[in-house]
This record gives structure tokens, C-alpha cells and sequence, in this order.
């Protein structure tokens, strides 16, 4: 089917435009796209040949410039986005910049540096309290049921879905 060829209530049509980062085949270099249909749109590439004020953010490895820009830049990418892959006269200009989404290889979209992770449930709370004061008698500390416990969460195992993750099985001898 051809990429602007998207059949009403597709997941993946002008309404959605899902970004991520990709590499085409034999290539090396990532870079941002968005979904369309069966397609995705080089966006850095398309907004260089229209000459878009959004090029800097859009040709970049990963999405972590787009988001550090800022939700005015966001809601103009996402019109610009949508104006690109609706108006027919850009279609022409944007067509070499769709690859279809089986040639590509997707990738991790923005760099992962920490996130915060919360004890959502009181079990989980507990149990964790239990290890940190195995001597209280009460291991639920006063302020969880009044404000949430926040602690530093691990990032070096937030990757692609599908990618295999080798995890500790016990502790081994050197």
C-alpha cells in the first residue's frame, strides 16, 4: 500500500504519529521518526528538504533534544508533522523520506540518565521496610499511606522491547 495511502481508523494514521529513533539497513546512523501506517517518516531528513525551522531538534540520534525543547516546540513539531503527511503538496517533497517499517531496525529512543520509582503498594512498602529496619515494630514508616516513598530507580536495563536481558541469577565464585 503506498505510505499515504492510510486506511481510516488505522492506529497509526495523521491523528497518532508515534515518534521513535530508527536506522535504515547497512546503516549505522540513527535517526527520528514517526509512524505512518506501515511507514516511517525521516523526520530530520524531511524537515531539512522543507527547510523547517525544526530540523536541529528532529535530526538528532535520539528524541532527548525534541523533549528538552519544550512543549510550545512540541505541539509546532506534532502540526508540522501532521501538515507534512496530509497536504498534498509536501508529498512529493516528504515521499523518499517514508521506508517501510519491516526495512528498519528501531532503537532505545531517548537516552535513559535515572527515574524515580515509588512503593506503590502497601505489601511492597512493608516488605521493603522489613529490610531497612528489621527491628521496628512497625515496618510501614508513618508517612506512606500520607506521601508517596520515592526512591532512585536503576536504568541500565530500560531497553527495546524483545531485547534480551541477562538478569543476576544468585551470587558465583570468581
Amino acid at each position: 500500500m503506498p505510505p499515504f495511502d492510510v486506511p481510516e481508523g488505522d492506529p497509526f494514521g495523521p491523528h497518532n504519529l508515534p515518534y521513535g529513533v530508527f536506522s535504515r539497513p547497512g546503516s549505522e546512523t540513527r535517526t527520528v521518526g514517526v509512524r505512518l501506517g506501515d511507514h516511517v517518516l525521516d523526520a530530520g531528513a524531511a524537515a531539512l528538504a522543507l527547510s523547517s525551522p525544526y530540523a536541529t531538534v528532529l535530526s538528532r540520534p535520539t528524541l532527548n533534544p525534541l523533549l528538552a525543547a519544550g512543549r510550545t516546540t512540541w505541539s509546532d513539531v506534532r502540526r508540522a508533522l501532521t501538515a507534512w503527511l496530509t497536504v498534498p503538496s509536501h508529498q512529493q517533497t516528504i515521499a523518499p523520506y517514508l521506508h517501510p517499517l519491516s526495512s528498519v531496525t528501531l532503537h532505545l529512543p531517548f537516552e535513559v540518565a535515572d527515574y524515580v520509582d515509588f512503593y506503590a503498594s502497601e505489601n511492597h512498602a512493608r516488605n521493603v521496610g522489613q529490610i531497612f529496619r528489621p527491628d521496628a515494630a512497625d515496618s510501614l514508616t508513618p508517612n506512606w499511606k500520607h506521601m508517596p516513598i520515592g526512591y532512585h530507580g536503576r536504568s541500565g536495563t530500560v531497553v527495546v522491547s524483545g531485547t534480551e536481558v541477562v538478569r543476576p541469577a544468585g551470587q558465583r565464585k570468581p
